[in-house]
């Protein structure tokens, strides 16, 4: 038993490690650069921080609707934009050309909830247009402050 495992190590020592493609095929490339890595590392967060104010929002609609109204105050780091908004913000933020590494570097789980607000994105279009619109006014009045 341990003479054939022995034999099956020294014969596997020099086989390739993966397969390779054929001639002529193109692979992905596979590099990850520190700009796809804080792209993704971007995604996530506005994931988690949308997640987080979406609990927020019906906890406040649950207290709304017992009785015990409170103002709402939205979260400091979305500037006045709906979770679905600043997620599509992060998401737009990400070079064209590191869009695909930056997606394959995500959590399942992340991959997930992306997913979910595509679907919102896909039924309304516009909502994409206005998003990238009212961000591009909303940095250019906070970077010239």
């Amino acid at each position: 038993m341990f003479e054939s495992d022995l034999d099956n190590a020294f014969e596997n020592m020099y086989a390739p490690k993966e397969e390779l493609p054929e001639e002529g095929v193109v692979a992905l490339a596979g590099k990850k650069t520190q700009e796809t890595l804080s792209s993704t590392n971007s995604i996530i967060d506005a994931l988690d921080i949308a997640e987080d104010e979406l609990k927020r929002i019906t906890e406040h609609a649950e207290e709304k609707r017992k009785g015990k109204v409170a103002d709402f105050q939205p979260n400091v780091l979305m500037p006045g934009l709906s979770p679905s908004d600043f997620v599509l913000h992060a998401f737009s933020n990400v070079y064209a050309n590191d869009m695909e590494q930056t997606l394959l570097a995500l959590p399942f789980s992340d991959a997930l909830k992306l997913l979910s607000y595509l679907k919102d994105w896909t039924i309304n279009p516009d909502k994409v247009y206005e998003s990238h619109v009212l961000m591009q006014k909303w940095g250019a009045k906070h970077i010239t402050s």
